[in-house]
């Protein structure tokens, strides 16, 4: 027995000796000044990320309100975006760690107060979807506007499943499931929103080829017709 002491001292002293590597995403956050920016006013964004394990090497940030449509951009820890209307925006964040992992942070900027005659809550438009050959797949068109408001959803180009559709907004988000579905490069989705005579909202998105489709976000004119530049206050 005295013979299998030493061996077994020495397989202690290589378990009391291991290493262990930690590994870990980073964590990332970010903050934005000022806290409420105004329609047209360029505001600063801060990334406040951390990683315990390995610094962070890379920075890249979306500000195209697009969601999956709105690819990140690379960039550093500080950057600035500008919104022309007065709805919420969401903005994201990538890090990436020496160590290649990363991680991603999506955080919802509310503009300040619109000023009078501009709808309120001003009418948000979500356009969710994928590309696909020939053009995008849509999974969500929805429409999150005050009780009572006009929606009309036109649809230019060959192959629009309908040229338009109309709906009154509720307590829910408006959804129109006659445009969530396959829409070839060329065509074009526009959607207002109206009530009362107020600025309202309006957005166009079109569909290209190979490339992301372009979204532009802007107000409508009290008539409900042609799109204005949203007011600042």
């Amino acid at each position: 027995m005295l013979g299998l002491l030493p061996a077994a001292l020495v397989q202690a002293r290589e378990a009391a000796s291991a290493t262990y590597t930690l590994s870990s995403p980073p964590v990332a956050s970010f903050r934005w000044f000022p806290s409420s920016p105004r329609v047209g006013e360029r505001f600063a964004l801060v990334s406040t990320s951390s990683d315990l394990v390995s610094p962070i090497v890379g920075f890249a940030w979306d500000v195209a309100d697009n969601g999956p449509f709105g690819p990140f951009q690379p960039g550093g820890p500080t950057a600035s975006a500008v919104f022309s209307t007065p709805a919420d925006h969401v903005v994201r964040l990538r890090v990436t760690a020496a160590d290649h992992q990363s991680s991603i942070a999506a955080a919802t900027i509310h503009m300040s107060t619109p000023p009078q005659g501009v709808l309120q809550p001003f009418p948000t438009v979500r356009i969710v979807g994928h590309l696909v050959k020939g053009g995008i797949r849509l999974s969500i068109l929805k429409v999150k506007a005050p009780a009572q408001a006009r929606i009309k959803v036109n649809c230019s180009g060959r192959g629009c499943p309908l040229r338009a559709q109309r709906a009154t907004a509720a307590s829910r988000a408006v959804r129109f499931p006659a445009f969530q579905r396959f829409l070839r490069a060329g065509v074009s989705l526009t959607v207002r929103v109206s009530k009362d005579r107020t600025i309202g909202a309006f957005t166009r998105f079109a569909v290209r080829r190979g490339k992301l489709p372009v979204r532009a976000d802007s107000c409508l004119d009290p008539a409900g017709v042609k799109p204005i530049p949203c007011p600042s206050g």
